[in-house]
């Protein structure tokens, strides 16, 4: 895989800022995919170390419940902030670990969908994939399921919900 050599952020918003006064560059990973859900299209623009740039394409009237990403930092940068503003003045929705979010979207995706760069440091230990897989909460159907299956085999998921931090084999109790 392709990489660039990163500098050291203390923060994800530090990434965030590196990216934007670079250009903006584009690093597709070799495993590059447009992943589908039941209410988003995804794709990665860059990937480097343990920091990935994914498009997202809310579809109109969205499904998005509550959620949160385990394991993932993630920034939010809506699409009609991309060239009018500097990295410091971005309204930029910065989830970490353990906070749920998604209440907005089905607002803001109202008849028309949004986009949004969503930027992304994983933990050391995950494989990088979708941030649309990293997930605990509510699921937008079956075709997001699907998905979250395909990256977390052993998580606990059932129609409706996943948690890809509990595994869904029965232990037997002696």
């Amino acid at each position: 895989m392709k990489s660039i050599a990163l500098p050291n952020f203390d923060k994800l918003a530090d990434f965030v800022e590196w990216y934007f006064k670079n250009g903006k560059p584009m690093l597709v990973p070799d495993d590059f995919e447009v992943f589908l859900t039941d209410d988003a299209t995804s794709s990665c623009l860059f990937r480097s170390g343990r920091y990935q740039v994914e498009l997202y394409l809310i579809h109109p009237n969205p499904l998005v419940p509550p959620h949160e990403h385990p394991g993932v930092e993630n920034i939010e940068i809506p699409s009609n902030c991309w060239s009018t503003l500097t990295p410091l003045e971005i309204p930029a929705f910065l989830q970490v670990e353990g906070q749920v979010h998604g209440d907005s979207f089905k607002e803001r995706g109202a008849k028309t969908g949004f986009v949004i760069m969503s930027f992304q440091r994983w933990d050391d230990n995950l494989k990088m994939s979708t941030i649309g897989s990293r997930w605990k909460g509510h699921t937008a159907g079956e075709k997001h399921e699907a998905l979250i299956r395909r990256f977390n085999p052993n998580a606990l998921i059932y129609p409706g919900y996943a948690d890809v931090t509990k595994t869904n084999k029965v232990v037997d109790v002696l």
